[in-house]
């Protein structure tokens, strides 16, 4: 429960950071938030805590970039002009190793090249599975200091996103 009322106390300020901004930008925000998926949903993460808690799982991440990053007025990151593709790279630079530290790893990583089931515009610019040995891991990655301190690059670079926790499929009876 801690875990989550701390993820949404996060959300809420990410929030409150982008209505602070410039109007253009919050504008710009809202009409993503309208469209696009960015921070995670309250009543998810509540259902997550439903499941199983000491089992392994692997999230599936699908990520569309936004063609520039979006930092707030006056950061020194609002005055490099990034794209989204390298506000998110940024953000992965540091979240990669924390993953790692904590036990977690990538499994997969691919760039999509064509949907043959799905919507047409629904397009996704990276697409990747992490392995986490329990939900216990994934907690210490949001809450850890150093993984926080770098979390802004994902908002500032992601359109629109998925997360999708998996668990092992049980093997096919014989």
């Amino acid at each position: 429960m801690k875990f989550i009322i701390k993820l949404i106390t996060s959300i809420m300020a990410s929030s409150l950071v982008l209505s602070t901004a410039a109007p253009a930008a919050a504008e710009h925000h809202q009409a993503a938030a309208n469209h696009g998926h960015i921070d995670a949903n309250p009543k998810a993460l509540g259902e997550m805590f439903k499941l199983p808690m000491d089992e392994e799982i692997h999230m599936l991440n699908m990520i569309k970039l936004k063609d520039k990053a979006e930092y707030p007025d006056g950061s020194e990151f609002a005055k490099k002009g990034w794209t989204g593709a390298q506000a998110y790279a940024e953000y992965r630079r540091h979240a990669g190793p924390i993953v790692a530290r904590l036990g977690g790893s990538t499994h997969y990583t691919g760039v999509p090249q064509l949907t043959l089931i799905g919507p047409e515009d629904e397009q996704w610019d990276s697409i990747f599975i992490i392995y986490y040995p329990d939900v216990t891991i994934l907690q210490a990655l949001f809450e850890d200091p150093e993984y926080q301190k770098h979390a802004f690059h994902r908002k500032a670079g992601v359109a629109d996103s998925r997360l999708i926790r998996m668990a092992p499929a049980p093997a096919p009876k014989q």
